[in-house]
């Protein structure tokens, strides 16, 4: 998640502030496919898919898709399609809890293959990967999920690539790629999506959040429960 708003202890100022932050991030990945986790009623997998829960089973899909990319392993859009249906698959009800928002724990077994293919996809497609389909992935790479930072970050990289955030939701965004920037140790992004994130936040606001920023850096990105 962006910030853990829900720790108690934590500032009230603060609090108020960053869950702000983090239901704009929301709203601004949602309409793209993409579950932020933020600890809300919303199905994690739904947004992924753009249809969990529905009954539908994409069991057959997956299975066609393997088969196509064992055919085609050097394809681009072989794997993508394979991704593409193990989303959709993770959006189904035995996979996504419906009541918390995040993945059930056979949701998290196939995480990983999820992972597989996008590295796979990635692999055959270095130069030009899908903006779209690195959305979709922040999800299963987030904390929510496999807890990947590196793997995040790569993901964030590639939808900031194709088009650098802009309005209200790059604030949020800026700040979700700094703080996965530090926990994978990754100093130079995180510097850089900080100030990227700092300049554009309300000025009244920036004292508190270039202390929330030092404070991810020290914590190598993760949030404190501690006021």
């Amino acid at each position: 998640m962006l910030f853990d708003v829900r720790s108690p202890g934590r500032r009230r100022t603060t609090r108020a502030l960053f869950f702000g932050i983090a239901i704009i991030f929301l709203l601004g990945f949602v309409g793209l496919g993409v579950g932020a986790g933020l600890g809300t009623n919303l199905n994690l997998g739904e947004a992924l898919s753009g249809g969990g829960g529905s009954g539908k089973s994409y069991a057959t899909q997956v299975a066609k898709a393997k088969k196509r990319t064992a055919r085609e392993p050097a394809s681009a859009a072989a794997w993508a399609a394979l991704v593409e249906a193990e989303l959709f698959e993770a959006g189904e009800s035995s996979y996504s809890d419906q009541s918390t928002g995040g993945y059930t724990s056979a949701g998290k077994k196939l995480l990983p293959q999820i992972q597989h293919s996008w590295e796979r996809y990635l692999a055959v497609e270095p130069k030009n990967p899908s903006p779209a389909l690195a959305h979709r992935m922040l999800g299963p790479l987030s904390e929510e999920g496999l807890d990947q930072a590196s793997a995040e970050v790569q993901a964030l990289q590639i939808v900031f690539g194709a088009e650098a955030p802009a309005g209200e939701e790059a604030f949020a965004q800026y700040l979700t790629l700094a703080q996965y920037a530090y926990q994978a140790n990754e100093q130079d992004v995180a510097k850089l999506a900080s100030e990227k994130a700092l300049a554009i936040a309300p000025k009244s606001d920036r004292a508190t959040i270039r202390g929330e920023l030092a404070t991810l850096k020290k914590d190598k990105g993760h949030v404190s429960a501690s006021s």
